[in-house]
């Protein structure tokens, strides 16, 4: 378990996959990779929005700039804005963090994590203290960024394939909201407001040129794109697209002060988490987009108890008013364990099948032929038995059928004739067969290896007929 977060609200649902720290990123989400012309193994970087409750993932392309490909909710996130101080504050970290392979967490309790590594340099200036404050699934946290075990999925397999493809860390930047010149006005009463305004020089830098800032700490503050170190100044270029960006920000921001009193004070932890629960119960759910609705999960593995049940608190309601409904979910959810598994019972029951056609391929079944020329088989009618037989046959006369008779004979007046379940010949034709059945020895013999010996047939007048039970008395 780790040490800066618990599982006390960690809701039950959610299978988990067999594979889940190689289990791919879902195909969907690789064909919109593919129409970006975005390889899976290019670098990655992400960016936490706190007040938002929001997660980006962003991927370079050929020319080194970083396009926004997946958004997932942010389920849970402890403490109030603004960045972690001491060990157990119930504060998520604010800042720019590296994140290397080293710090992934395949064998996480909250499903898969990694550590974002705080205290980072900046955090260590200040003497702040702190362990373990991960992103992770289970969608519970005390002190770090909490999604669902759908969207970690996806984020772990993001990760990881740029590990493969050469990337040494990725970027993650946490800050406390969107840096709008509105948002910043809103807030410019927080005692935090000095330190946002420095997030916020890396946060334009990055809007404005799509690459995950070059980060220092100098004179305990960030400092971003100073290449040739503390105070050596930003590249002209983005010096001056900077001025000018800034320019129409200070302009936004004078703009918004007018909305919101200098007094204004952020929701204290346990008013904003009540008044989460409230709209949740009246439906009133942000609508956030969320690249983990269509991840592919083992709908036949075991349940695990840090698991959630749905990736947003709006699908979890959806999937309760259709369960009451009777509405069949549209999208299976499967892994490829739970395809093999299927495919496997596939493979067997064809099998089976095939034993089976074999079988009754060798089967000699009796097939009636329309023409009288040919030879052909009386039905045998299988006497019941009386055990099997219904209540009311038990007073019935049961009559033994006549035994099949094969006619080989070209003449049609010479076939039997089947009346009441018994075969009929005329008596001439029984004369003449009597006569041709006493011959020499030998010649029976000879007759015996050409064509088997038939049973004669039994005449329907030495059968009694049957009547109705009604008729017994």
């Amino acid at each position: 378990m780790l040490a800066s977060c618990n599982s006390q609200d960690a809701l039950v649902g959610i299978e988990h996959v067999s594979n889940r720290v190689e289990h791919p990123l879902p195909a969907k989400m690789r064909s919109k990779l593919a129409k970006m012309n975005l390889s899976m193994s290019s670098p990655i970087m992400m960016r936490i929005f706190k007040e938002e409750a929001v997660m980006e993932v962003w991927k370079a392309n050929s020319q080194d700039r970083y396009q926004l490909v997946a958004t997932y909710p942010i389920c849970a996130w402890s403490g109030q804005l603004g960045p972690k101080k001491k060990e157990g504050d119930r504060q998520a970290p604010e800042g720019f963090y590296n994140i290397t392979p080293a710090q992934m967490n395949p064998n996480s309790s909250y499903y898969l994590s990694f550590d974002m590594g705080y205290p980072n340099k900046f955090d260590r200036a200040y003497g702040r203290s702190g362990r373990n404050l991960m992103v992770h699934g289970a969608c519970s946290s005390s002190g770090c960024y909490s999604i669902s075990d759908a969207a970690v999925l996806q984020v772990y397999a993001f990760a990881r394939d740029a590990f493969k493809g050469g990337q040494k860390s990725f970027q993650i930047q946490a800050f406390p909201f969107r840096m709008t010149a509105e948002n910043m006005a809103k807030h410019r009463s927080s005692e935090h407001y000095e330190f946002w305004k420095n997030l916020k020089t890396g946060y334009d830098h990055f809007e404005i040129t799509h690459r995950p800032p070059v980060v220092d700490v100098c004179g305990k503050k960030y400092a971003f794109n100073e290449v040739g170190g503390c105070n050596s100044g930003t590249p002209p270029a983005l010096t001056a697209a900077y001025q000018s960006y800034s320019k129409s920000y200070e302009q936004a921001f004078n703009a918004s002060t007018t909305k919101y009193s200098a007094d204004w004070k952020d929701t204290a932890e346990w008013d904003r988490k009540a008044q989460e629960r409230l709209d949740r119960r009246m439906g009133k759910v942000r609508a956030i987009p969320n690249d983990a609705d269509y991840v592919v999960v083992d709908s036949q593995a075991k349940k695990t108890m840090t698991s959630d049940a749905v990736a947003s608190y709006s699908e979890a309601k959806k999937k309760v008013e259709d369960i009451k409904k009777g509405v069949r979910p549209t999208v299976e959810y499967i892994s490829v364990a739970e395809v093999a598994y299927r495919k496997k019972l596939a493979d067997e029951k064809r099998k089976e099948d095939e034993k089976l056609e074999k079988r009754l391929a060798k089967a000699k079944i009796p097939v009636p032929e329309p023409n009288p020329i040919k030879p052909v088989m009386q039905a045998y009618v299988a006497e019941e038995n009386e055990d099997e037989a219904p209540f009311w046959k038990v007073w019935e006369r049961k009559i033994n059928s006549a035994p099949p008779v094969e006619v080989t004979t070209a003449d049609p007046s010479a076939l039997p004739v089947v009346v009441d379940g018994t075969a009929k010949t005329d008596e001439k034709k029984a004369v003449e067969t009597e006569a041709v059945a006493v011959k020499k020895p030998a010649d029976a013999k000879a007759d015996q290896a050409e064509q088997p010996v038939q049973p004669p047939a039994v005449a329907a007048e030495n059968q009694p007929k049957e009547k109705p039970f009604w008729k017994v008395w």
